[in-house]
């Protein structure tokens, strides 16, 4: 009987424009090296109507005990812990299918926000003192990463499950700022996969 941790991470397919998403690499990275030790990946489009369907299904189908989702934020230079999902959608931006969601609740007469319970300041710290640029960020906006981080909290919430999750904002890669004038903030791969092994090291323990 296999009683180690039951983990999914999740990651994004390219959007606005970017030919690259990292966090689809780091998904192909930890499918590639972690699928026999418990953890299972899912690659999500950008679309506020297929996205939390997939991972909503996911997590039906297996009580994960812990869930992560990967996500760019382009311009940031630190890797960032969300700590809420606001019950709120709010963008200029159209998801990758040209769906533009009006401006509101995501569930009209559910909670306003959820916390991650995912020990994120544990890992921050303990990851700023090996010299890692990690930070904790408030919450995960108002585009399709906020709105399936609500959805999975929302999940476990009414379904009173012990699974935790928690949405990781990773930055830019190098070779998608040399086109940009101002170079935004980046983060080599290298990086970005010691912060993770930190994390899943952590949740698989």
């Amino acid at each position: 009987m296999n009683n180690s941790p039951q983990i999914l991470v999740t990651g994004f397919q390219p959007f606005l424009g970017e030919k690259i998403n990292p966090s689809e690499i780091l998904l192909e990275w930890i499918q590639k090296d972690f699928a026999s030790a418990g953890v299972d990946t899912l690659l999500l489009p950008v679309s506020f109507h297929e996205a939390p369907e997939l991972i909503l299904k996911k997590a039906t189908e297996k009580n994960y005990d812990h869930i992560l989702m990967l996500g760019q934020a382009g311009g940031r230079n630190k890797v960032s812990f969300e700590r809420v999902a606001l019950n709120w959608t709010e963008t200029s931006h159209p998801d990758e299918y040209g769906f533009m969601p009006q401006r509101g609740k995501i569930f009209e007469q559910n909670a306003e926000a959820f916390f991650t319970q995912s020990p994120i300041e544990i890992w921050k710290d303990g990851l700023i003192k090996s010299g890692h640029h990690v930070e904790i960020s408030l919450n995960a906006g108002g585009y399709v990463c906020n709105y399936i981080y609500y959805k999975i909290l929302h999940h476990i919430q009414q379904n009173n499950l012990k699974s935790k999750a928690c949405f990781i904002h990773v930055p830019y890669l190098p070779e998608q700022t040399a086109s940009k004038s101002p170079a935004p903030a980046s983060m080599e791969l290298d990086a970005m996969k010691n912060i993770l092994l930190f994390v899943l090291d952590r949740v698989r323990n």
